[in-house]
């Protein structure tokens, strides 16, 4: 490069020094920034993780010991509805035998209720285990109350609670096993159970639900939609012992679904149990 004498030689060291300088600031500011940017991004992230510490803890604490009372009561669910296929049972809801049915059947849907109400003190989005609570008690409801599992029956009788309770009907019935304590609100064991309602058609909640029982002969599987929902339920709770029992030592033990559901000798059933199976399957995915 001609740089024209001295004073060229000059101009030009002028040019690559202000060069020099140009870049060693941009390179400064770059370092600056980069530097900026990461410290933010590892206080971000750190904030980010101290908060689901915490939330994880206090989920943990509000709901964990919902969560395995949850499991102990659907573990009861699918032991009741198992052994009722193929006996003659006393169906009078003043009886020992109902009452206990009932009250299993409400436990799993009233511990839901206690772990919903932990909503307003916990995040339940950091945990997806947690989530998986809210989900259940969504698809027990689904199952008990709605057309999703019936499959268009032709015998569906939606008008009257002598098939099913009324979604809203089921929660009140639920409720029933709600009581307060010193520690805030449980679910009553079954001896308080029997000392506080010793008489279900008394109470307005229960009474359509022991009818349905009391209407059922000898077997819960002479009504068969009531009969396919209560098959429906016993395998989401068998499904929520199958996801997030196994691992704290439940036993996994599978239903004999389509054996349970010709229990119901309906031909409508009958013919189409692997439908019904599948319509258990993909409900025990459905989200919220």
């Amino acid at each position: 490069m001609d740089v024209g004498g001295p004073e060229g030689w000059i101009l030009a060291g002028l040019d690559i020094s202000s060069a020099v300088v140009s870049s060693a600031v941009v390179a400064a500011i770059v370092a600056a920034l980069s530097s900026f940017l990461t410290q933010r991004y590892l206080l971000e992230r750190k904030a980010q993780v101290d908060y689901q510490y915490e939330a994880r803890k206090r989920l943990h604490e509000v709901v964990g010991p919902l969560r395995m009372q949850l499991l102990l009561a659907a573990r009861d669910v699918v032991r009741r509805t198992r052994g009722h296929v193929g006996k003659g049972w006393d169906m009078d809801p003043s009886a020992s035998f109902v009452r206990s049915f009932v009250y299993r059947l409400l436990r799993p849907l009233a511990i839901s209720q206690l772990i919903e109400r932990q909503m307003s003190f916990a995040d339940f989005s950091v945990d997806p285990a947690a989530i998986a609570l809210l989900r259940f008690n969504t698809n027990a409801e689904r199952v008990l109350t709605g057309k999703e599992i019936v499959l268009s029956h032709p015998a569906t009788n939606w008008e009257t609670q002598t098939q099913h309770l009324f979604r809203d009907n089921l929660r009140a019935a639920a409720s029933t096993l709600i009581a307060e304590d010193e520690g805030g609100a449980v679910v009553m064991s079954f001896a308080r159970f029997q000392r506080e309602i010793p008489d279900m058609a008394t109470i307005s909640e229960l009474r359509d639900l022991a009818a349905i029982f009391s209407a059922s002969g000898d077997s819960l599987s002479n009504n068969p939609l009531f009969w396919l929902r209560l098959v429906g339920y016993a395998y989401i709770c068998s499904d929520l012992i199958a996801k997030q029992g196994l691992a704290v030592g439940f036993e996994d033990n599978p239903l004999p679904l389509e054996s349970m559901l010709r229990a119901a000798k309906d031909d409508q059933i009958s013919n189409r149990t692997g439908d019904y199976i599948q319509a258990f399957e993909e409900i025990a995915v459905q989200g919220l």
